[in-house]
């Protein structure tokens, strides 16, 4: 993936994942933090994401983040 496509995913994206994260924790501040969790990481496996499947790679991402959060 290019930081173009990077870019894109995250203004595609964003406001959706943070709804999901939001539907289930119900805290603002805790949803934008798993969020923010989820971009980097995939920012970290820029190389390694294709672009066509960066939708999956993110709401997967974002619910292991939440997960982990929980626990």
């Amino acid at each position: 993936m290019t930081v173009d496509e990077y870019n894109k995913a995250v203004d595609m994206h964003s406001d959706g994942v943070y709804r999901f994260i939001l539907k289930n924790i119900k805290n603002s501040d805790k949803a934008k933090d798993i969020v923010q969790d989820t971009y980097e990481k995939l920012w970290l496996n820029i190389k390694n994401v294709n672009f066509e499947k960066v939708k999956s790679y993110i709401f997967t991402t974002a619910y292991h983040t939440l997960i982990d959060l929980v626990r």
